[in-house]
């Protein structure tokens, strides 16, 4: 029966006017810490020292850097701490994770020329998984605002005939319907009064269009259960050369993809003495897109010791594709002393309209010190601007007003990465600092990231073996809803990362 409601639901046209919002745009325009073992235990400093296959996606020139044709594989296992505080009721939650975090290999070639200008040429390929999304959140704590003023929110200025069933009408039809004719708030006010969350002033009245909440006014104790997965990638066809031995400069053509799931199940209880003293609603979100991007990078040997890097990357143009699946179930007064459960389910898969994002570029400068064959310091700064985040069509009234929140809300946000290697024998020891400004004006909503880092490296001559541990640490402020109940929680969440990279030389 659900597949036939999705079909149907494809077939008679995508749902509009879902809420994305600012918070999704940069869900999908930011990415974590990823890469190579190597990349990661110094922090991603590499944007002026290259020979690393992560470092192409910071710098395209990198790729020329190697001496020799080289290919890594590198698996991770990511652990999240996310720690909660809701009106002062703390809550916490852990989720681990293993996978695939890069893969790649490049092919140098040297001009066996002395006197050409083009010294060396490179081709490489390298994929890397750029954003882990798997995580739990749990938010629990009494509030004053009800669930009730979610749905309020969307069906107050909607006639009551919209929300009714008709005689041989099924839930399933109409919250289809709504969806196809009207929109997703409509479906949300369908799904408060369906399950007698909230009722219409005057049932009577077809034409009515106010409604009042049936949870009563109090106290209310709510938890709020969230599960995401999915991956963020990023795949570079790299192509670069050497000049004279001095100057080195690269291409990037980027491929992105994203897979999100995001699954909430969100329950309120009270004893106001109302109609409906208990809540449940679900939402189970999918997110496909895909993107391009370019890059381009230079990397200029000023002395043998010291080294100078630059690279921009152009905005990421995505493509996105969403869909929602939702459910409510709520407890009420049976008039007799009982209780009824009503359980509204429609079933159907709203499939969204696709719609164009634009997530920032972004550009980098890059120094580093090597000392020798004993080892190096590497500082990178890299600056972007989270206010050329753009949702389109423009012309549509809910990305319009997303573009000037953007505008209004975000602003440049710089990373600074600090990154040291010092080699002892065929040992190698590492350890890096990062901190990414927030994207937000107002920090309140979402803090500074602050990272550290570790590693260490053996090489048997053409095989490497290197393993690092780096940690993350962000603030942030977590909305229950969009709408209505928008009463926000304060969110800490740690990031541990262990990484182990292979490599060969051949």
């Amino acid at each position: 029966m659900k597949k036939s409601i999705i079909l149907c639901a494809c077939l008679l046209g995508a749902v509009s006017s879902y809420g994305q919002t600012i918070a999704d745009g940069l869900l999908y325009g930011q990415q974590g810490s990823y890469g190579t073992a190597r990349y990661r235990s110094m922090s991603g400093a590499f944007g002026a020292l290259g020979g690393d296959l992560t470092a192409i996606g910071s710098n395209p020139a990198g790729s020329v850097i190697f001496a020799n044709h080289y290919a890594s594989v590198s698996l991770g296992y990511t652990g999240n701490q996310t720690d909660s505080n809701f009106n002062s009721s703390f809550a916490e939650n852990n989720d681990n994770d293993f996978t695939l975090n890069q893969a790649g290999a490049v092919l140098v070639y040297k001009n066996q020329n002395e006197n050409a200008a083009v010294t060396k040429f490179s081709f490489g390929l390298n994929y890397d998984d750029t954003r882990n999304y798997d995580n739990n959140l749990f938010i629990a704590g009494t509030n004053n605002i009800s669930i009730s003023e979610y749905f309020l929110s969307f069906a107050n200025g909607v006639e009551l005939d919209n929300f009714q069933l008709r005689p041989d009408e099924t839930v399933s039809g109409l919250y289809r319907f709504l969806g196809e004719d009207q929109g997703f708030g409509a479906q949300q006010g369908f799904l408060g009064y369906q399950s007698f969350v909230i009722d219409a002033v005057d049932n009577n009245d077809e034409f009515n269009t106010a409604y009042v909440s049936n949870t009563g006014t109090g106290t209310f104790d709510q938890q709020l259960s969230q599960n995401t997965s999915g991956y963020q990638s990023k795949l570079s066809f790299n192509g670069a050369l050497e000049i004279k031995n001095k100057l080195s400069l690269g291409l990037n053509i980027n491929t992105h993809y994203i897979d999100y799931q995001r699954s909430t199940s969100f329950s309120e209880q009270n004893n106001n003495g109302a109609l409906v003293d208990a809540v449940r609603f679900n939402n189970y979100i999918d997110v496909q897109a895909s993107g391009i991007s370019l890059q381009v990078g230079a990397i200029a040997k000023l002395t043998d010791a010291i080294r100078i890097g630059a690279a921009y990357e152009s905005p990421t143009w995505y493509d996105v594709e969403e869909s929602i699946t939702q459910s409510v179930s709520a407890r009420r007064a049976d008039g007799s002393g009982g209780t009824i459960t009503e359980i509204i389910d429609p079933n159907v898969v709203n499939i969204f309209a696709p719609y164009d994002l634009r997530t920032p570029g972004s550009i980098s400068g890059s120094l580093a010190y090597i000392f020798g064959k004993k080892g190096l310091i590497s500082i990178d700064y890299s600056s972007k601007n989270y206010s050329s985040l753009k949702f389109k069509p423009s012309s549509d009234p809910l990305f319009a007003e997303n573009n000037r929140q953007i505008n209004q809300d975000l602003t440049n946000a710089g990373t600074l990465r600090i990154g040291g290697e010092y080699r002892v024998s065929n040992w190698s020891l590492r350890a890096g600092y990062r901190n990414e400004q927030s994207p937000y004006k107002n920090k309140d909503i979402m803090d500074d990231l602050t990272g550290y880092s570790l590693g260490l490296g053996y090489t048997w001559g053409q095989t490497t073996l290197d393993i690092s541990y780096d940690r993350a640490e962000r603030d942030y402020s977590q909305q229950l809803f969009e709408s209505g109940l928008t009463s926000s929680a304060a969110i800490n969440n740690v990031q541990n990362n262990i990484i182990a990279t292979i490599g060969f030389n051949f």
